[in-house]
């Protein structure tokens, strides 16, 4: 009887266009964030929204002018640092800004490393009964995927809101570089009845106002970092349900797993005293970060005609958040209150008002400079605090 036993030759499935991609997508070694499915998943989501696919030359030029223009008047007044490096300026689409958004794997990673810990610890509550210990090692093989999916989805809904890399009070940025998303910007102006190379103008000072915040200025950049390992270190991750959720995504249409993480991710965090305390050390932070940059852009835009306009615009847009930016704050775990801005705005007008910006200044100078809780009602008692 002749021998009815079939093996798949050992080089078969690397030959088979569907294998092939399974098997790349499996075999990820790069950290507990599969990046490259994560861009290709943020590239189709920001493409799919968009409306213009390319920047002009001339329109890139004009940008990269008003970036170097922004850091002079920053420099001039309020008198900021300059920046350590020359700028590389990236006029960019939403499509291309999510190619590229990897930086942010800095603040991604340590929370995707928290997830594939409790995915580990919690594969009984994960799996359904009696499968935990067949699909545990399937699960934290998968879960650089299911992570890169949500990277990916919340990437790719942000590059459709933002103007640049630093709407969000974050280091979200390559070091060294500022990215405009220049048809956004060009689409609010528009909506507003605002002229477009005065928004293009006030963009590049906000975003530059945030570079110079974390790369010129000692340890803001650091001290955030240290807050966001302590708070992430702090969080308890809750993975009930995430099963029957990866069961039900649709992961052939980019649209609908943007509505599935709208709704719920993959996990969600338990609250606790410890984590509620790290959360705030780091929410104060960046919305003091915020209300300073805010500053600093109103004190140097004030040379634009119609940057009175243009803030109140930015001031609209920022008090109800695009769905994109609220999907990432959310996925990241790093939501700012407007009225925690609110209150680190009315403290650094406090400051400016009775010591001038050399002593706003210094708040960065080091951690014991950052003002107490009481102290961010009481700027004068944080001055007479700092040396001048």
């Amino acid at each position: 009887m002749p021998d009815e036993s079939f093996e798949l030759p050992p080089d078969i499935l690397g030959k088979i266009p569907l294998f092939a991609e399974i098997a790349k997508v499996l075999a990820w070694t790069g950290g507990p964030v599969n990046w490259d499915l994560a861009r290709q998943v943020a590239v189709a989501i920001a493409a799919g929204e968009e409306t213009v696919h390319a920047v002009s030359a001339a329109d890139a030029a004009e940008i990269g002018e008003s970036v170097r223009l922004a850091e002079l008047w920053l420099q001039e007044s309020p008198g900021l640092p300059p920046p350590p490096r020359v700028a590389t300026v990236r006029a960019l689409t939403p499509a291309k800004w999510a190619e590229r958004a990897t930086s942010l794997r800095e603040i991604v990673d340590p929370l995707a490393a928290k997830v594939a810990a409790a995915m580990a610890e919690q594969a009984g509550d994960i799996a359904p009964e009696g499968e935990a210990v067949m699909l545990a090692p399937v699960l934290q093989q998968m879960a650089p995927v299911f992570m890169g999916i949500q990277a990916g989805v919340a990437l790719g809904s942000l590059a459709t809101t933002i103007l640049g890399a630093y709407d969000l009070p974050l280091p979200l940025a390559d070091e060294g570089s500022v990215d405009i998303i220049v048809p956004a910007v060009d689409a609010l102006s528009q909506s507003y009845g605002l002229d477009r190379r005065e928004m293009r103008m006030w963009v590049a000072l906000h975003q530059s106002a945030h570079r110079i915040c974390f790369e010129a200025l000692p340890g803001v950049s650091a001290h955030f970092f240290a807050l966001f390992h302590n708070y992430v270190s702090a969080l308890d991750v809750d993975l009930s349900g995430a099963f029957d959720r990866l069961q039900s995504l649709d992961i052939t249409s980019p649209e609908r797993m943007r509505e599935a993480m709208e709704q719920e991710g993959f996990f969600g965090l338990h609250d606790s005293p410890v984590t509620q305390a790290a959360l705030r050390s780091v929410q104060r932070l960046l919305a003091l970060v915020e209300a300073f940059v805010d500053r600093a852009v109103e004190t140097a835009a004030g040379r634009l005609p119609t940057a009175p306009r243009i803030a109140e615009a930015m001031s609209r847009r920022r008090a109800d958040p695009a769905p994109g930016e609220q999907m990432f704050v959310s996925f990241v775990g790093l939501d700012v209150s407007q009225d925690d801005v609110r209150t680190a705005e009315l403290f650094c007008r406090g400051v400016i008002v009775a010591a001038g910006w050399p002593a706003l200044i210094r708040l960065w100078d080091e951690a014991e400079n950052l003002p107490t809780d009481a102290e961010l009602s009481e700027p004068a008692a944080w001055i007479a605090r700092i040396p001048g």
